[in-house]
């Protein structure tokens, strides 16, 4: 039975880390697409307002983009315009931020599970 109990907390531990090594990389991938982009701005000709605002499937009608802001809790880019309106530039695909949402709430759930289990595991070996 003990050993049971080892292998399902071996599990649980294992998991957990696996979920948070996937959170990592989806922020990171969004970090990296966030930044691909902003860096974009700086050079060229015509990159000031960003490309993806100016061009994004979303623009309001008859709006001209002013500026951009960068945003790291979700991820993502707002495209602002000269009238004061506001929408995402589509950089960073619509599933990220609700993945990356996920597996944060797994890992959370999974190192709380695993760490019960590890305490119900020390409490057995110290009653028998």
């Amino acid at each position: 039975m003990a050993e049971q109990g080892a292998a399902e907390s071996t599990l649980l531990r294992g998991t957990a880390i696996f979920a948070a090594a996937a959170t990592a990389v989806l922020y990171l991938l969004g970090l990296l697409l966030v930044g691909l982009t902003v860096s974009e701005v700086g050079s060229g000709t015509n990159s000031t307002p960003m490309h993806q605002c100016v061009y994004a499937s979303n623009v309001p009608e008859g709006a001209q983009v002013e500026t951009h802001e960068v945003r790291y809790l979700p991820v993502h880019i707002l495209c602002r315009t000269t009238d004061g309106r506001v929408f995402n530039s589509g950089t960073v695909p619509s599933w990220l931020n609700p993945a990356l949402a996920v597996s944060f709430a797994a890992t959370i759930a999974l190192a709380g599970a695993a760490f019960v289990q590890a305490d119900r595991r020390a409490a057995a070996r110290q009653a028998g």
